[in-house]
């Protein structure tokens, strides 16, 4: 039809025209007129067609179907694209290949409006849903009886995740904000660049509430703490010592018998300890007392004034064994790996191995207590079948007898996997279908 059409208007102009003028025109200049013609036909026709009128006007159209959700624009909070009736700026009106006919990943289409949040995943600590691209973990799509669209009241919805909490809210010292369910009073939801996802440091976040009154007998040394990191003597959210100490604590600090190893304090710019550096610690704690002996030329440790409160607070702490957060001692120095990992667990969802997800480096590494390579609390294979001891029973063969034909050295679980910086799923180093397998087995 477009055809006969284009004939018809080169024939109107070669009879309209001289044509001896038209047939002197070069070649380049006809097919230029011939595909302009060509185009705005095309163009007009497609836009014609494409002009089909709906039945009704989304989202009336929508709720002709989805009628829950016309009930749900009454909800007290509705987000703004739901409540202007917008539905196919997240959803496809025909197909898709996502539940809920989604244009894109949750995350994707959430943070392609809400800028000030997609400036905060940029941070170190990304919170667990948000990283997983899971926004609607945590929010209603449409609308919600709470603020922020969340799916349940703040309380309720972190301790649907965090179940671990609910036995600390039955310590008879609790932290007020915790208590009321005022989560967002100290952390942020979705990133931050501090520990936890505090929304500012401890020292600086806690003196909002309270200023320091720590005291040392009937001596104050409030203005020798007040820069400190408060967690490192005390519980954000509950304790069973009155001020919220431990919940790990140095029995003779939780004691208040300060004198065990400081001389005599009278006042903050006077306190000292009995003995220097590690000498203090190896006063109680013996070298050799446990599995783990002291290393004393470990990299770590070797030029700190006391290797020991490198890795652990030598008053009270979070963590078992007075060990410190291992993303404030590890990340400072190993920030290459911090960003590899990071990075990992953007590209991976199955990048989920619990140490590495929740940064707990001393699980497989114990700094100047391990003469192993990269101060491995054990060997290789049996320090993953720890906690993967199904896969080891199925395993590829590994071990001393096994070589690996790239280096000639033992084969072991590092051979295939890689726990920081994987390329493929299982945190293997490539992917298992095959190109993973010819790394060794050349075809």
């Amino acid at each position: 039809m477009y055809r006969e059409k284009i004939k018809n208007i080169i024939l109107k102009m070669k009879n309209n025209g001289n044509e001896k003028v038209f047939n002197s025109m070069t070649c380049s200049l006809q097919f230029a007129v011939y595909f302009f013609i060509v185009g705005f036909l095309l163009l007009w026709g497609s836009a014609v067609h494409a002009q089909v009128k709906l039945k009704t006007k989304v989202p009336d159209l929508c709720f002709e179907c989805h009628k829950e959700l016309k009930k749900a624009q009454s909800d007290p909070f509705v987000h703004f694209l739901f409540k202007e009736g917008k539905c196919v700026t997240c959803h496809d009106a025909h197909v898709g290949k996502r539940k809920g006919l989604l244009v894109d990943q949750v995350d994707t289409i959430c943070l392609g409006c809400h800028d000030s949040i997609r400036n905060l995943v940029e941070n170190t600590i990304v919170h667990g849903a948000l990283r997983e691209h899971n926004c609607t973990e945590c929010h209603s799509a449409h609308s919600a009886k709470n603020k922020y669209l969340l799916a349940k009241e703040e309380k309720g919805l972190c301790l649907t995740c965090h179940e671990n909490l609910n036995q600390q809210l039955q310590k008879p010292y609790i932290c007020r904000p915790f208590k009321d369910g005022e989560c967002s009073a100290c952390h942020n939801s979705h990133a931050s660049s501090v520990n936890s996802l505090l929304v500012s440091p401890p020292d600086k976040l806690c003196k909002k509430c309270h200023e320091p009154k720590c005291r040392a007998g009937s001596v104050s040394i409030a203005s020798a703490v007040e820069e400190m990191d408060c967690t490192t003597c005390h519980s954000g959210h509950s304790s069973l010592d009155k001020g919220l100490l431990g919940p790990f604590g140095h029995k003779v600090f939780l004691d208040k018998n300060c004198e065990e190893c400081h001389n005599p304090i009278k006042s903050p710019r006077d306190i000292t300890t009995k003995l220097k550096g590690a000498d203090l610690c190896f006063k109680c704690h013996k070298r050799n007392m446990s599995k783990y002996e002291y290393v004393d030329n470990d990299i770590h440790v070797k030029d700190a004034r006391n290797p020991c409160s490198v890795c652990h607070d030598e008053h009270a702490s979070t963590q078992k064994n007075l060990t410190k957060k291992e993303s404030d001692v590890c990340a400072k120095c190993h920030e290459s790996t911090e960003r590899r990992t990071a990075a990992m667990e953007r590209a991976l969802k199955s990048a989920g191995c619990e140490p590495i997800k929740n940064r707990k480096c001393f699980e497989c590494h114990i700094p100047s207590h391990s003469s192993r390579p990269l101060d491995y609390r054990a060997d290789e294979i049996p320090l993953c079948a720890r906690c993967h001891s199904a896969q080891h029973k199925i395993t590829h063969p590994v071990g001393s007898d096994i070589k690996d034909p790239r280096n000639g050295r033992p084969l072991t679980c590092n051979s295939c996997h890689s726990m920081h910086s994987a390329n493929a799923d299982f945190m293997l180093t490539h992917d298992r279908k095959r190109a993973l397998c010819i790394q060794c087995h050349k075809m």
